[in-house]
């Protein structure tokens, strides 16, 4: 009889400060994303520090929700009143504020990506592992969205369907949910529990691209140059973003 598949062992979640993750030698989502610019022509997003970083709204919001003891108020061009608005926005939702309760935030990840064997990384916003329960992820977006219907059509194309099949595939997570916090009036939050076709979508998203991070020359001729350009920036290190 043939040897049956080795069973999946959950990656261990790792609670690491942003840098030694961004340190991380692994693909993450962020540095798909990358290679997916590259693949449409679109032009390379530009170096930020963490410093930088630190000055961005939606950097400013997450901390402010899921780690509100480190939050640094009176950063340049940030608005903290709004920033906190936000925050109490969610938490008015009680089935988010169970959640944000018990859950744990910024958890990080490595694993090993099977079909191309590829070592992968994530940084998941929050995650609920309680024995006998469904494993969740929860992801908070700001967003301009108009409405829920709105915030669930940036869902794909904005590719978030590509990082909740990322996340959930390297978990097994039960379930991967997308809030998404409009930052302009009437500041709505919008929860969404992504759909398997989602997820299918997403899958396929993903695993495109570590195939052609695996093998650029496969790119479309008019691309080459710069898909095999970002595949070596990933390779040499040079990664930009929060590096989810």
């Amino acid at each position: 009889m043939p040897d049956s598949a080795p069973a999946f062992r959950q990656p261990d979640l790792l609670r690491l400060d942003y840098d030694t993750y961004r340190a991380l030698p692994a693909v993450a989502n962020s540095d798909l994303s990358r290679l997916r610019d590259a693949l449409e022509g679109r032009s390379p997003r530009p170096q930020s520090s963490s410093a930088d970083t630190a000055l961005n709204f939606g950097t400013a919001f997450h901390t402010a929700l899921l780690e509100p003891a480190q939050y640094v108020p009176g950063q340049p061009g940030l608005n903290d009143t709004l920033v906190w608005w936000l925050v109490e926005g969610v938490r008015m939702d009680t089935r988010l504020t169970e959640l944000l309760d018990r859950g744990t935030p910024e958890v990080s990840a490595i694993f090993t990506e099977p079909l191309t064997d590829t070592l992968c990384k994530l940084r998941a916003d929050l995650v609920v592992d309680h024995p006998d329960e469904p494993l969740t992820i929860i992801d908070f977006k700001t967003t301009n969205a108009r409405d829920a219907d709105h915030f669930l059509w940036q869902c794909s194309a904005y590719d978030y369907d590509r990082q909740a099949a990322f996340y959930t595939d390297a978990l097994r997570a039960g379930r991967f949910l997308l809030v998404g916090v409009q930052k302009i009036e009437p500041f709505g939050v919008f929860t969404i529990e992504v759909s398997e076709q989602l997820l299918a979508e997403g899958r396929q998203k993903y695993q495109r691209l570590l195939r052609l991070l695996k093998h650029p020359a496969t790119a479309p001729t008019y691309r080459a140059a710069a898909v095999q350009a970002a595949v070596e920036a990933l390779q040499s290190g040079d990664q930009t973003g929060r590096g989810h």
